[in-house]
């Protein structure tokens, strides 16, 4: 890359990208990277399917190391879109000392090192978080196993997740079983077509009046199966000082006890939730307040 490019002040930074199906726990990896103030110059471009970027909110402390890859997937459909945000990173006066890429989950880890490889970024290692809990599950899923087999190409370190939700023997017995397939997955690999659009969907949904902690728990268990993936805050009328964080994995639903954080205004007061469904699927129907 010659000394002209607009690219040029990113020429040989280090670049890490952190991959891994949805709800793997990516953010909640990097989110803690953020905190060590060795890592204080580092950009973190979060990418998200869905029109809001739930994981850039909820890394974002306001320095201005957060930026946003929203409504698609960076390896596919946003690829110019990465350019853009490398281009505003290249452009400050004090370029940042790392990049970190979180892909989306449905991402192919791989492809997006190659992009920062081709802007003139150093790659300096593809990381995949891995959920040890559905792993199996996901592996043999008929819509999405053939992705999730697809994210381990090109990966030099994997990170395991929800470990701690399983006993020790199961944990061991998992990651054994994991090793076997990487190995079969080595001798034949997958052919890397992907396309995002052609497995998933997003909705919105915007929360304009408070329900129930009860009423949110019931519709989140009744989600159908073609529901991948819903995270946010939600308005609970339990809680009226603030929003609450809500997650909802495959079956697994996480509702955390306390607001976040207060409301920045009585008139700023709703939730927002981003639902990751089968691109086959119709648009889910959202809870209804009493």
């Amino acid at each position: 890359m010659n000394a002209s490019s607009p690219l040029a002040a990113l020429n040989g930074v280090p670049a890490t990208v952190v991959g891994g199906y949805l709800g793997s726990g990516k953010t909640t990896l990097i989110n803690g990277w953020l905190q060590d103030p060795a890592h204080r110059r580092w950009a973190v471009l979060v990418n998200d399917l869905g029109s809001i970027n739930v994981d850039a909110e909820r890394l974002r402390r306001g320095d201005g190391r957060v930026l946003e890859l929203t409504d698609g997937c960076v390896c596919c459909t946003l690829r110019d879109g990465l350019g853009a945000a490398l281009l505003e990173l290249a452009r400050r006066p004090d370029p940042p000392a790392h990049v970190l890429i979180e892909t989306s989950g449905m991402a192919i880890p791989e492809r997006v090192a190659a992009q920062l490889q081709l802007h003139g970024l150093t790659l300096a290692r593809t990381l995949l978080v891995v959920d040890l809990e559905r792993i199996e599950a996901l592996w043999a899923d008929p819509w999405v196993g053939e992705l999730v087999q697809q994210q381990f190409a090109g990966v030099d370190v994997l990170q395991f997740s929800k470990g701690d939700r399983l006993e020790p023997s199961v944990v061991a017995e998992r990651r054994r079983w994991l090793e076997q397939r990487l190995v079969e997955l080595s001798e034949h690999p997958l052919p890397p077509v992907h396309e995002e659009r052609q497995l998933a969907r997003s909705d919105l949904w915007l929360q304009q009046v408070p329900i129930s902690r009860a009423q949110l728990r019931a519709w989140a268990s009744n989600l159908p199966a073609e529901v991948l993936r819903v995270k946010g805050e939600v308005w609970l009328a339990e809680t009226p000082e603030g929003p609450v964080r809500f997650d909802r994995v495959g079956d697994r639903i996480e509702l955390a006890s306390a607001p976040q954080r207060p409301w920045r205004s009585a008139l700023q007061r709703r939730g927002q939730l981003v639902a990751i469904s089968r691109a086959t699927a119709p648009s889910p129907s959202w809870p209804l307040a009493a």
